[in-house]
């Protein structure tokens, strides 16, 4: 049996008992919260993270076959070979998202888009003429037309194997 004097410590300290029960259950619901907040966001990232490397990958596939479709292609002795410029659809709106990515892959994703945009420059130097949308490559730019479409399909081929083996698969 509880003696008088403990129930009567009980009845004089009930309220600081209460508050205090209740004090460390509202402790343990902010920490419980906390983490789950956290779990969440970290999901919210990795989703994130996997759309962007799933993007920038198809994207430069893309860009891919286009070079190399252009190295395969013959043009008749004397004549200009007409070659299309890379316009970026995604990969310019998602510069400020490369952050994301582990620090690996930002590097070869950055090397992959400096080497189209230096590609591009190239191309607009050695062309016999260009519009908006094409180069006109000389057949005596065509060395230099293949080597630097070479080198560019191979910064692209890169990045794509870097974000395909980063991301589990894109």
């Amino acid at each position: 049996m509880i003696s008088p004097e403990i129930i009567d410590i009980i009845e004089r300290f009930q309220n600081v008992l209460v508050g205090a029960v209740g004090f460390v259950g509202v402790i343990w619901t902010l920490r419980a919260n906390s983490k789950h907040s956290n779990e969440e966001h970290r999901r919210q990232l990795d989703a994130r993270r996997m759309t962007l490397r799933r993007i920038l990958a198809a994207e430069f596939r893309n860009y891919t076959r286009a070079l190399k479709t252009n190295l395969e292609a013959k043009i008749p002795d004397g004549d200009h070979l007409s070659v299309g410029k890379i316009h970026r659809l995604f990969s310019e709106d998602l510069a400020g998202e490369l952050g994301l990515l582990e620090l690996g892959e930002i590097d070869v994703v950055v090397n992959a888009l400096i080497s189209l945009e230096g590609m591009d420059q190239y191309l607009g130097h050695i062309s016999a003429g260009q519009t908006d949308k094409r180069f006109l490559i000389p057949t005596i730019a065509m060395d230099d037309f293949r080597m630097i479409t070479s080198t560019t399909a191979d910064a692209l081929d890169y990045a794509i194997e870097a974000l395909e083996h980063s991301g589990g698969g894109a």
